[in-house]
């Protein structure tokens, strides 16, 4: 019993798809049997990453069957199709159910990055090409249509796609911040009020936010100066004793 389900496991194993596995699990006759999935309110550049994947299918000889390009509401089960979801969980539920419904929907995506994601459910696989932008899932799709893929023997794939992308927690913080900032610099200021002068005689100095009176006294005022004609010489010694001697007796 216990070799059986060894067997079993091993079997299972060995059909297990990865992204090298890319595209045979969805080719039957030279034919590439899959569906493409983009959301009701799919950005242009969304479609446009499907039509690039169905293009490059024939470096594979595969042709796409038509009428096989769907949007989120006409897919009531994705589990149900071999199928490639281009789209965001946040606004795809195929791509939330793959995902796993996290909460927030974008809770398993990064900025600045595209993801090529394989699923299996009830007999089908699903690739999921997602990203927070319409720019990083193109990036992905642009991937997994022209690169060679035979090394890639994961079921999940990350590329950086340097379109600066951010989840919208801290685009919110940013805006925030922002918000902050600007109130801040433009708030009211309360300038304590003004000091009053007058120049009289007795100066008079008054404070209005104390209610005090203080009398200040004017200085005398400075004589005109006048240049000297010369430096003064300076005395010897004994010129100041003489004159020392003098004193005592004018």
């Amino acid at each position: 019993m216990r070799w059986l389900a060894i067997i079993l496991l091993l079997a299972v194993a060995a059909n297990a798809y990865t992204i090298s596995d890319y595209p045979s699990f969805f080719a039957k006759n030279g034919t590439f049997k899959a569906t493409y999935v983009v959301s009701d309110e799919s950005p242009a550049l969304d479609v446009i990453s499907a039509t690039v994947i169905s293009t490059a299918l024939a470096r594979y000889n595969l042709t796409t069957e038509i009428g096989t390009s769907r949007i989120d509401s006409e897919i009531t089960d994705i589990t149900k199709y071999n199928a490639i979801i281009i789209a965001s969980p946040c606004e795809s539920n195929a791509a939330l159910k793959l995902e796993g419904n996290p909460s927030p929907c974008y809770k398993n995506l990064g900025g600045s990055a595209g993801y090529i994601k394989l699923f299996e459910n009830n007999g089908n696989v699903q690739i999921l090409i997602t990203g927070l932008t319409a720019q990083d899932r193109n990036k992905a799709a642009k991937f997994l249509a022209q690169q060679r893929l035979n090394q890639l023997k994961l079921k999940t794939y990350i590329l950086s796609t340097g379109t600066n992308s951010k989840p919208p927690f801290f685009e919110q913080m940013n805006q925030t911040k922002n918000t902050s900032s600007a109130n801040s610099s433009t708030q009211n200021i309360t300038l304590p009020p003004p000091v009053e002068i007058k120049n009289e005689t007795n100066t008079t100095l008054k404070n209005n936010s104390a209610n005090t009176t203080k009398t200040i006294k004017p200085k005398a005022p400075v004589g005109k100066y006048e240049p000297m004609a010369q430096m003064p010489k300076k005395k010897t010694l004994w010129q100041r004793f003489t004159s020392w001697l003098k004193s005592l007796f004018s």
